[in-house]
């Protein structure tokens, strides 16, 4: 008699904890996209920092001076305060993608001979993007938030008018081409400084994705070995080809940050060139 019973009731409880997971996930990639925009800090928000960055910039590089004036200082904090909340989501976000991950799985695993597995598509769905799509806002939101001022430094080539740093532009690339040897403002040191951290906190954490992912593969792939019913194995071979080519990617990405890292001013001038 209990045999009959504790199925379903085994499927009741997957049901409820998948329900509540894709709910608090629903809720997360809306907090993604709507808490971080409603910072604002002495009238610096999302809709203004671009502005105020190369206000804050003409500034700083027409000073000659090395610490930030006051109006960049405000912009490069509330910058790094929006990275900071979203890093926070995003990283909520991925491990409710995770644990949804794993109750859709043993889900499936118990309904393979069961009516009803439809039920688990659109959670798979939603896990399938949002996996990704968390990793990705994690990593270049701690990116972000771990070299706030070199992250705003595209925003210098955008906008225009009286009061930005367009006038600038010109001397800034000359000094960029000639740093270290020749010439140059103690803004050009930071800049190239805080753009070369920038790229390494990347190259290091697509380094950590790269390992991690490289782990999740040989796991996925020693399952596999011991699963005897066929969609499981589709299952995980597919899961093992997907997350072998994120780590791949994830790699290249590495690479390509050591080099930059190592060669800031090159970078920084590719950036100013209209080049990223």
């Amino acid at each position: 008699m209990s045999s009959l019973v504790h199925p379903p009731r085994v499927t009741a409880a997957a049901g409820w904890r998948t329900g509540v997971l894709t709910a608090v996930a629903v809720m997360l990639l809306a907090a993604f996209f709507l808490v971080p925009h409603a910072l604002t800090h002495e009238g610096v928000h999302v809709g203004n920092v671009g502005r105020s960055f190369r206000q804050g910039m003409a500034v700083y590089w027409d000073s000659g001076g090395r610490d930030l004036p006051r109006q960049l200082d405000t912009t490069v904090g509330f910058w790094f305060r929006f990275h900071l909340v979203k890093a926070g989501v995003s990283a909520l976000l991925l491990a409710t993608a995770v644990l949804l991950g794993a109750v859709l799985w043993r889900s499936s695993r118990q309904r393979a001979d069961r009516p009803g597995r439809m039920g688990i598509v659109l959670p798979g769905v939603l896990v399938s993007l949002l996996g990704p799509f968390a990793l990705v806002g994690l990593v270049a939101n701690v990116q972000g938030a771990a070299a706030p001022f070199a992250s705003l430094l595209p925003l210098l080539t955008s906008g225009g008018g009286d009061g930005d740093v367009a006038a600038d532009l010109p001397g800034i690339r000359r000094q960029v081409a000639d740093f270290p040897t020749g010439r140059h403002s103690p803004a050009l040191t930071m800049m190239v400084r805080d753009f070369a951290l920038y790229h390494a906190v990347l190259a290091a954490l697509a380094t950590v994705v790269a390992l991690a992912l490289t782990g999740v593969c040989v796991v996925l792939w020693r399952r596999h070995r011991i699963t005897h019913e066929v969609r499981s194995r589709r299952a995980l071979k597919l899961a093992v080809a997907t997350t072998a080519s994120v780590a791949g990617i994830a790699l290249v990405v590495a690479v390509a940050n050591v080099a930059s890292a190592a060669h800031p001013a090159e970078a920084l001038a590719a950036l100013l060139d209209g080049g990223w």
